[in-house]
């Protein structure tokens, strides 16, 4: 099969389109014909060595956290899953046996891989992962939504509704609203009944997030988060945020909730340690929630949504597989809005 592997860590350039050995399905895998897959930030950390976790097998390796296709071929004893089914996985690959997987509570498995980083990803034409990884694909979804859609939707659920327990008529701040997950999680708070106040870098994103359900937008680059909360909800806060950046703007954050507000971070791109000030954490009593790993559970309820109609999938630009080096390039630059898919 052809794929997009890493034989050494580095820029965009060391992304090498080649052949590869057709990965064999033992018992209980599934092997699925990738027909869309798309970029992941996490996708950038892992080429450059510093995703912040230790590789379980050597380089060469196959990135790519999401993927959306057909089931080619299954191992002895799958039973869930025939040749030709609509199917994609969750990164998370659980081991099913934890306490934790026993008690539901598979994205936090403490015997996990995980999809594009312990295990060969979906930057390929092809894909391995055991049958209970996988989740079916509603036919009124296509691929491309799929895999541009689901996880950044099922990442934002999972931290706002099932962390951060989002109520309708309460204010949530979405930082980063014009990247990957920002984007949709600014639809999931709106489809939760929450005013939403989108903070982006530039003004051109700052009219889309509006189109996606924003109420009020913030450019954090002319503007300060906590001046423009202050002037929104005239100096009340806002009840929640949803932070992918962490550093200085995690402090900043801080500065905008209210009295017992609660911040869910799910990245940390803009920096992995932070001075907080804890007088002002403990006196305000917030909530700073770990979260951004979601469950096959969440995957399917988004998936319905999406073939609702009710959360809708942003893809920023498409390209094939072997220019995955120019797709990397462009999820660099920032100067993009949503998703990038890769199509084998």
């Amino acid at each position: 099969m052809k794929a997009i592997t890493i034989h050494q860590h580095g820029g965009p350039d060391e992304l090498i389109f080649e052949e590869v050995p057709d990965p064999i399905p033992g018992p209980g895998e599934v092997l699925l014909r990738v027909h869309a897959t798309s970029l992941n930030h996490v996708d950038i950390d892992v080429r450059n060595g510093v995703a912040g976790i230790e590789f379980l097998q050597s380089l060469p390796h196959i990135m790519g956290v999401d993927a959306a296709g057909e089931v080619e071929a299954v191992g002895f004893g799958v039973t869930r899953w025939n040749i030709g089914d609509r199917a994609m996985p969750h990164f998370m690959l659980s081991c099913g046996r934890c306490g934790n997987c026993r008690a539901a509570k598979a994205n936090i498995c403490t015997d996990s891989r995980i999809l594009g980083l312990t295990a060969w990803g979906g930057y390929a034409e092809k894909v391995l992962v055991g049958e209970n990884h996988l989740v079916a694909l509603p036919d009124a979804v296509s691929y491309e939504d799929a895999a541009a859609g689901v996880t950044p939707f099922a990442t934002a659920w999972e931290a706002m509704i099932d962390t951060a327990k989002l109520q309708a008529g309460e204010t949530i701040m979405v930082t980063g609203a014009g990247g990957g997950v920002g984007s949709h999680a600014v639809q999931v708070a709106a489809l939760a009944g929450a005013t939403v106040i989108a903070a982006v870098g530039a003004e051109d994103k700052a009219k889309r997030v509006t189109k996606m359900g924003a109420d009020h937008v913030i450019n954090y680059k002319s503007e300060g988060l906590d001046t423009g909360i202050n002037r929104i909800t005239n100096g009340e806060g806002v009840d929640a945020i949803i932070d992918g950046i962490r550093g200085s703007i995690l402090q900043d954050c801080l500065k905008c909730l209210k009295d017992g507000g609660r911040i869910a971070v799910i990245g940390a791109h803009g920096g992995e340690h932070v001075d907080i000030d804890m007088i002002e954490l403990f006196r305000k009593h917030i909530s700073i929630l770990g979260c951004g790993r979601s469950t096959t559970e969440i995957y399917g309820k988004v998936l319905s949504l999406m073939a609702t109609g009710k959360l809708k999938p942003i893809i920023h630009e498409r390209f094939p597989l072997a220019d995955a080096t120019k797709a990397h390039r462009l999820i660099e630059s920032r100067h993009f809005f949503g998703r990038i898919v890769l199509l084998p």
